[in-house]
């Protein structure tokens, strides 16, 4: 196990966050999976989840249940919409063999554990809840 639960996952993820953009940045979720995730983040950074497109640094927060595929249709709008957007997939936990195709769909990748041995996610959490 790499983190206790998803609220431990959620805080370090909103660490590196701040480490990397201050506050300069618009936080959005890509499903309705990682919307509880993503508001924990939000919280956890005094700031709101918005609709509305910071037309400097989107990040893109989920709780790594996406597949690489939806972040490209994802973002794929967002480019479209708003070109000079910086956007930032943030993830707590990514599978080795997605690092490169989510790399491709982003600006910036960021993410707390990379692992060649991802099956589920369950497996780098002690309990599934927040």
């Amino acid at each position: 196990m790499i983190f206790k639960n998803y609220s431990e996952s959620a805080a370090l993820l909103a660490q590196k966050i701040k480490e990397n953009f201050g506050t300069d940045f618009t936080l959005t979720f890509i499903n309705q999976e990682s919307e509880a995730f993503a508001k924990k983040i939000a919280d956890t950074l005094n700031t709101n989840l918005s609709g509305s497109i910071n037309p400097h640094n989107l990040i893109i927060i989920d709780n790594g249940s996406t597949l690489a595929v939806e972040y490209n249709e994802f973002t794929d709008k967002i480019r479209k919409t708003h070109p000079g957007t910086n956007i930032t997939l943030a993830i707590p936990i990514i599978p080795e063999s997605e690092k490169a195709l989510l790399s491709e769909n982003c600006d910036t990748l960021l993410y707390l554990h990379s692992d060649p041995y991802f099956f589920s996610l369950d497996q780098f959490y002690e309990e599934a809840s927040f």
